[in-house]
């Protein structure tokens, strides 16, 4: 059986401890303020969370990158030289040009090493939701399945991955093109805060709208509570745009409920929060389908 090494983005907003302990190896996005730009490394290397959020609530807005296809081809170089196979699961094709730099980079890459694989991974989602499936490609691999049967069974598993999201602010869902003015003006105005999922192409659509702030993390945890199914995993995660508090009484409600433990709390990554702005919160979590 070939070796393998598990890729992903930083998009995927998994801790760095996790990554490294797991030897991932992970190419990061990019996110820029007034054209400086930063890389999202996923231990805040270069911009602490906290510092970026300010940075958002003093209206600066953020512009983000994918990884191109040269990142791509030099990191798959480095790993097929060594003899090693890639599974690479990788940001929402349906948010990102991410993956398509990677099947660009792919395609090139091989010609050089034929004997080799490749194999990619669209997660149709992102933050914790594709840190989710890569979660489930370092338990494969570690049960000893080959690289192959990870890929398959991956490709089935990312549409069992419910992504679902709250926002506090609907500034950067507008700036960045997700809602128009319209639904800005009457969201801002009404205090009305949708209920975001990604849909099996991983794009985000607004799942329902709830009139205030209590009520819309409720219906987030209510939403879990009522679709959780454990026949396809019992992993929750949960992402936050600095308002931990909030994200944990989201956990509490559903492990109270569902009588288990939410598996991570994390920090939303600059990419992602770029997008959702400060305030937002995000679970993950096992379906039977999105």
């Amino acid at each position: 059986m070939s070796e393998y090494v598990i890729l992903t983005d930083s998009a995927s907003d998994l801790p760095d401890k996790y990554a490294v302990s797991n030897n991932l190896v992970v190419l990061p996005l990019k996110f820029y303020f007034n054209s400086q730009e930063y890389y999202n490394y996923l231990d805040f290397s270069q911009m602490s969370a906290k510092e970026f959020y300010q940075m958002l609530r003093e209206n600066n807005y953020a512009k983000t990158s994918q990884v191109n296809v040269a990142d791509f081809k030099k990191a798959f170089t480095e790993i097929l030289k060594e003899g090693k196979d890639i599974v690479a699961v990788l940001l929402s094709s349906g948010l990102s040009g991410t993956f398509n730099s990677a099947e660009v980079a792919k395609e090139e890459v091989l010609k050089k090493f034929p004997d080799r694989q490749i194999y990619l991974v669209d997660s149709k989602t992102g933050s914790l939701g594709e840190g989710l499936v890569v979660n489930e490609a370092v338990q494969f691999k570690k049960a000893g399945k080959t690289c192959e049967e990870t890929y398959r069974h991956l490709k089935q598993f990312k549409y069992h991955v419910a992504s679902l999201f709250t926002h506090d602010d609907l500034t950067h869902l507008k700036k960045g093109g997700r809602i128009g003015i319209f639904t800005y003006w009457l969201g801002t105005a009404l205090r009305i805060k949708p209920i975001i999922t990604a849909d099996n192409e991983g794009k985000l659509n607004p799942r329902t709208k709830v009139l205030g702030r209590k009520k819309s993390l409720r219906n987030l945890a209510e939403r879990v509570i009522e679709t959780y199914d454990s026949n396809f995993g019992n992993t929750i995660y949960i992402s936050h745009a600095d308002c931990e508090e909030e994200a944990l009484q989201v956990k509490t409600e559903i492990e109270n409920r569902l009588n288990l433990k939410v598996s991570l709390v994390h920090m939303m990554g600059p990419v992602i929060g770029a997008h959702g702005g400060p305030g937002t919160v995000a679970v993950f979590y096992p379906v039977k389908e999105r």
